[in-house]
């Protein structure tokens, strides 16, 4: 306690005001969550229109959707009829939403999800709405801000655009990345001739390095094929999880003409492969199969195959060079931007300054016209699109995933249809024409938007079905899989019988396998030997996982030293291992072989199950997306964003805007099907980086021309948009979503508090000392948090420090440098005007705690606050007297 006249200090005030908010919120997001239909009306505006005067409860969820959801343009212009469809399809959503459980990575994702949005709310209103003292300082920071505008005109550049690449590092996605302490490359290849009958067929083999957590370090030699059967193993092993397909062998063997390299492009593109397998989750890097597949069976290499590895470094660290030269020429625009930055800051601050930039598009017809400044600006955002292309086609290790991908999206779409429907002059024409297009079902067949929709869905859907039929082979008893689906379709009402919990819960447990083969409330009903088997099998699956912690624990397991197939799953490879290191007896190895069954039972039954579910899902989701309500929905948000659609496409020459696009893909296509991953710089010819920087600079003028057609006749559109911006950010401000202005002062008004005079009248002074208590604990609490996000900041950068063997840097070094990034940010930030508590509000936006089972001891825990609990109520009250009110009136 600071003494009688001051309760709390101007910082716990902050904490306190930052709970209270959070607390509310979260609360109101459950309610939203467990009852989206019945909390709706709550919200207000077009949900609510009985009684807008209405107490509601959920305060802070309403008046931000009254004041930046509602107000949105498009949405203004809705005559009513799309937020009773919006109620209808919230009420169908929420069905699905309480289906038959959900994959435990689909909670943590909904989990981290309504966290994010939860943070997002809270810095909101904590920067918005100031206690009185906060409010004073803000006028001292504003009174003199020589100092911040100093420090903000002198890095501006490098806040917005600074490139963390020195020359001597490797990119981060290169042959060196630390994955969960794994470093994980795809070094080289060398080809093997095998004898088929007669002839001898040539076949490449991938050499695997790796260094592991444990410090071990291994080369192995992998055929293409034993990548998928890895693929197949950790899908049958950990069925709980979603890994990414393998990538197919590339149809060009060697690159160019005399490559020095051949299988490049398969190397890297299997390079990425294990990156992103190693990426799915810790417990993936430690598991027995991947370690296998990274140790088992090392090979010597020749000196032929370190030549090859040489020539293949070399490669990737033109290729990274390549990357970096891109960096160093956005970094060079940006200091060219740097010496005109100050007159364009101040320009736009003025008022009009964004309708001078606009007036600046409309003026000019071509970009060579445009100021210099504005020129430069253009040339950045060229070479910083070039980089970006070149990195996502050629230079990243799933580079060939999103080349698949482009090509197949770009095969898909009928660029000449839709440009002959953009030639028809009757904008209504257009419209039915383009909905004719993409929704009709001809004779009952998909519509061209399900299909591009659902394309790139379609390999991973026929995989589930081929497992399905796999695992059902396997299990042989119809009556047991039959029980595993029946369950899955099963309505709300049957499920609960089983689970009669309402939130949802993680299918992906074992005993839930058990809980539904034993109910009698799905069908068919198991008689005793089935109801047995699974039993057993789940019985001892359990003793095993014992057996392997204990395994593990005493360091006595020998991950390179089974010859078992790469199929079998990781318990039984390590039980078999075992079983020939201590030189079991037969009939000892038989029975191991039968737990290998029995477990492989188990395991088989819950990827059923998985499986179904993941079909299920898919299913559902397409039926709500192009059935019923949903439609309406479209066709009203058609109608919605109808008006602005007329008045581009009057504006706009849209039809020949999407044949630009059309040439600029095609040719983006040629580009990369004619790089040569091969190329190390030194062949005279024209570097790759220069191939996509030529493409993006040859379409600026076709870009411009559109953007300059679009705000050549402009009636308000982009006025209305950045008006509606411009309410977010004066609610930021100033608590309000329009200046307000005090006509005695001329001073703009701001939401404060009196958190002094709150706590004095509703906390008894002898709760003080316990107040305080609390509020240091939270203190404390919020403060590790921060702690542990810029702890995070560190970590990240000395793994990418530590991912290359010739970096020089230092993790001190490289902590020294984090920290002044930091310093550098937060003092630009105070400089537009922020405080540190709003500096510290946007750091922690994107903190994610963990929410694993492993690390939940981990976790921080928010402390108990008993004494401030009682102040949820009155502090709605205060802000509905401060804040609330103003959306009712």
């Amino acid at each position: 306690m600071t003494g009688d006249t001051s309760v709390l200090t101007p910082s716990q005030e902050h904490y306190l005001k930052k709970y209270l908010i959070g607390a509310l919120i979260n609360s109101e997001l459950d309610l939203l969550q467990k009852n989206p239909y019945a909390t709706l009306p709550n919200l207000g505006g077009p949900f609510d229109l009985k009684d807008e005067h209405a107490q509601s409860t959920t305060p802070f969820l309403r008046y931000l959707f009254e004041s930046v959801v509602v107000p949105f343009p498009f949405l203004a212009g809705s005559k009513g009829e799309l937020w009773p469809k919006l109620q209808a399809f919230v009420e169908e959503w929420a069905k699905i939403e309480s289906g038959n459980g959900i994959e435990r990575d689909e909670m943590v994702r909904r989990r981290r999800m309504k966290a994010k949005a939860e943070r997002t709310m809270v810095m909101m209103y904590s920067m918005a709405v100031k206690t009185v003292e906060q409010r004073e300082q803000e006028k001292k920071d504003l009174a003199s801000p020589g100092d911040h505008a100093t420090t903000l005109e002198d890095s501006f550049g490098q806040f917005h655009l600074q490139q963390p690449a020195p020359a001597e590092l490797p990119s981060v996605s290169g042959p060196s990345t630390v994955i969960y302490g794994a470093r994980i490359n795809v070094a080289g290849v060398k080809s093997v001739w095998i004898r088929r009958h007669i002839r001898e067929h040539e076949h490449a083999e991938f050499l695997v390095s790796s260094k592991l957590p444990d410090g071990r370090e291994s080369i192995v030699a992998r055929r293409h094929g034993q990548f998928r059967r890895l693929y197949a193993s950790l899908r049958e092993e950990y069925p709980r999880y979603e890994f990414p397909l393998p990538p197919a062998k590339s149809e060009v063997k060697s690159g160019s003409a005399g490559a020095k390299a051949a299988h490049e492009k398969d190397r890297i593109s299997l390079r990425g492969y294990l990156h992103n397998l190693a990426r799915v989750a810790p417990e993936i890097v430690t598991s027995t199969i991947f370690v296998q597949f990274l140790t088992k069976d090392p090979v010597t290499l020749t000196a032929d195959e370190l030549k090859d590895i040489q020539i293949r470094a070399a490669l990737d660290q033109h290729r990274a060079e390549q990357q970096e030269k891109f960096d160093r020429e956005v970094a060079a625009k940006v200091q060219e931007l740097e010496g005109h930055m100050k007159q364009v800051k101040l320009d736009l601050l003025q008022p009009g300054g964004v309708s001078r930039l606009f007036d600046a598009f409309r003026q000019y017809e071509n970009v060579q016209d445009l100021p210099p400044l504005y020129q430069t600006v253009f040339e950045w955002g060229c070479m910083n699109f070039a980089s970006t292309l070149y990195h996502a086609f050629t230079a990243s290790d799933d580079a060939a995933l999103n080349f698949t991908q482009l090509k197949r999206t770009n095969m898909l779409m009928p660029y000449r249809t839709m440009w002959g429907i953009l030639k028809v002059s009757n904008p209504m024409a257009m419209m039915k024409g383009m909905m004719d297009l993409f929704l009709a079902q001809p004779f009952g067949s998909r519509s061209l938007m399900q299909r591009i929709i659902s394309v790139n869905l379609q390999e991973e859907i026929t995989e589930y079905k081929k497992d399905i039929v796999v695992l059902e082979t396997s299990i042989n008893d119809p009556a047991l899989c039959d029980k595993i689906r029946n369950y899955v379709y099963a309505s709300k009402e049957v499920v609960s019988q089983i689970i009669p919990e309402d939130r949802p819960y993680d299918i992906t447990q074992l005993g839930l396998v058990m809980d539904v083969l034993k109910s009698d409330a799905i069908q068919p009903t198991l008689n005793p030997a089935q109801i047995k088997r699974v039993f057993d099998a789940q019985q001892q699956l359990e003793k095993d996982l014992l057996e392997k912690l204990a395994r593990h624990q005493s360091m006595d397991v020998d991950l390179s030293d089974s010859d078992s197939d790469s199929e079998t799953s990781s318990i039984a490879s390590t039980e078999e291992g075992s079983t020939r290191r201590f030189h079991s007896s037969s009939a000892s190895s038989k029975k191991k072989a039968a737990r290998a069954k029995q477990l492989n039972l188990i395991r088989q039954l819950q990827q059923l199950l998985v499986t179904h579910l993941r079909i299920r899902d898919k299913e559902r989701m397409m039926g709500l997306v192009f059935q019923g309500v949903t439609g309406e929905i479209f066709k009203e948000l058609i109608s919605i964003f109808y008006q602005p659609l007329v008045q581009v496409y009057k504006s706009a020459n849209v039809a020949d805007s999407l044949m630009d696009v059309k040439d600029f893909v095609d040719e983006l296509i040629k580009i990369v099907e004619q790089v040569d991953v091969n190329d190390d710089g030194r062949s005279g010819k024209p570097s790759t980086a220069s191939l996509y920087l030529n493409l993006v600079r040859k379409h600026l003028p076709s870009f411009y021309r559109f953007v300059h057609s679009v705000h050549k006749q402009d009636d308000g559109l982009f006025h209305d948009l950045l008006e509606w911006i411009e309410s977010i950010l004066t609610f930021l401000r100033t608590g309000y979503a329009r200046t307000r202005i005090n006509y005695k002062t001329e001073e703009e008004l701001r939401v404060s508090v009196d958190l002094k005079s709150f706590v004095r009248n509703n906390v008894d002074q002898s709760q003080w000392a316990e107040l305080e208590q609390e509020t240091v604990a939270l203190q404390t609490y919020f403060g590790q948090i921060k702690e542990r996000k810029r702890e995070e900041v560190r970590e990240m950068a000395r793994i990418s420090s530590s991912s290359s063997s010739v970096s020089s840097a230092t993790p001190s070094v490289e902590k020294i440098t984090v920290e002044r990034d930091h310093d550098r940010i937060a003092k630009e930030l105070k400089g537009m005007g922020l405080q540190q508590e709003d500096v510290d509000e946007l750091e922690m936006i994107n903190y994610s705690d963990d929410d694993d089972d492993d690390e939940a001891e981990k976790a921080l825990k928010m402390p108990k606050v008993p004494v401030i609990d009682t102040l949820k109520g009155p502090f709605v009250l205060l802000m509905d007297k401060a804040v609330f009110q103003l959306a009712r009136e």
